[in-house]
């Protein structure tokens, strides 16, 4: 019963963080949007995928999954399926990246260090935007796709990383500080 409580706080934290960090990811679209509400050069809930599978596992990731789905399907009003696939794709990109590392380092669960972050995230990125490139291409979707476009998604969700590692490290130094 604990651990079922537990599971269902890091989905519904994991959700409620995600929804808010793509909202302001979509506010500051104007400026980096390659393809707005798809392929932005600056994602910020990037790091929140990266986060969820290392901090909480499958819960985080459903979380991941539930923020997503919501945002594609009411925020940017896309039909519940492409929703669907888009929130699967993502959810299988962290996956995916989660048990290469795990795989290539010969363990169950890596260590959250800079170096074990980095790599995920370089993993992530390619896997991110060779999923996506592979549903919109089998679901047709509305929008031309060219390669390099989804480059630039690596690139963005690589700076929405970047940039959300950052103020988190900030954020913590000045806590303590302030704590001190």
């Amino acid at each position: 019963m604990q651990r079922s409580l537990q599971d269902l706080g890091w989905v519904v934290g994991f959700a409620a963080a995600f929804m808010l960090l793509h909202w302001l990811s979509m506010l500051s679209g104007p400026l980096f949007d390659i393809i707005p509400g798809s392929i932005s050069l600056l994602y910020l809930p990037a790091f929140l995928r990266v986060v969820s599978i290392m901090v909480a596992g499958i819960p985080g990731v459903a979380g991941i999954g539930l923020g997503g789905f919501l945002m594609s399907w009411a925020y940017h009003d896309r039909p519940a399926l492409l929703s669907l696939a888009e929130t699967t794709a993502a959810c299988l990109a962290i996956v995916l990246a989660h048990a290469a590392l795990r795989q290539a380092m010969g363990v169950v669960r890596p260590p959250i260090t800079l170096g074990t972050l980095i790599t995920m995230t370089g993993v992530y990125c390619a896997c991110n935007a060779v999923i996506h490139g592979l549903i919109w291409g089998l679901m047709d979707v509305d929008f031309t796709l060219v390669p390099w476009q989804l480059s630039l998604m690596m690139v963005g969700d690589l700076l929405g990383v970047v940039t959300m590692f950052l103020i988190t490290r900030i954020v913590i130094r000045r806590s303590r500080q302030l704590s001190l």
